[in-house]
């Protein structure tokens, strides 16, 4: 056996340092490279998702072919910011930003500004297809397109019987009709 001058061992040691040190930049470039690869496959299955499934929540929740209204009363009161929602009736349910009150539809579309102090939508059989509002202490109509068909300047409102309505406003009593006109009793 052959002994190496300490030229040669110490020549053969930094030759292996240097592979050592050019393996591991090689190293280092391939995770550096891997790790961006899996980055961006990241970023991209996170973007995907956010861009296919933004909406991941039905807009109106159905059982056995007709509008679940519980369910979507609950949506509503998750995703919309109102304070309370009512239950549904007949398709519309009041809302509430906490003071004052408002009409939406199934979809969470606002109908009737949330602009009164009391909506009262239980009135069917009084005021067919239209709910009683109050503001400042006067009562009025909006129909279901949340139009204003009485405007809210009574004292009193009764049912509609014959297409009027008898209404007070102060001590005085007359007749009006769907639209708010005055008619003859």
């Amino acid at each position: 056996m052959e002994q190496k001058t300490p030229e040669e061992l110490h020549k053969e040691l930094e030759a292996e340092i240097a592979a050592n040190e050019a393996a591991e930049k090689a190293y280092r470039r391939k995770l550096t490279r891997n790790l961006i690869i899996i980055g961006a496959i990241f970023v991209a299955i996170i973007g995907g998702y956010f861009i296919f499934h933004k909406d991941s929540e039905p807009e109106i929740y159905y059982t056995d072919g007709a509008i679940d209204y519980v369910k979507q009363a609950d949506k509503l009161r998750r995703t919309s910011g109102f304070k309370s929602v009512e239950p549904f009736h007949a398709g519309y349910a009041v809302v509430s930003n906490g003071k004052k009150y408002g009409i939406v539809n199934v979809k969470g579309t606002v109908i009737c500004p949330v602009k009164y102090d009391a909506i009262e939508s239980s009135y069917d059989q009084h005021y067919p297809n239209m709910c009683e509002v109050s503001i400042n202490g006067k009562l009025g109509l909006v129909d279901k397109q949340g139009k204003e068909v009485v405007k809210p300047i009574y004292d009193d409102i009764g049912p509609i019987s014959n297409s009027r309505m008898q209404v007070t406003m102060g001590e005085e009593e007359f007749y009006i009709d769907t639209d708010g006109n005055r008619v003859e009793p």
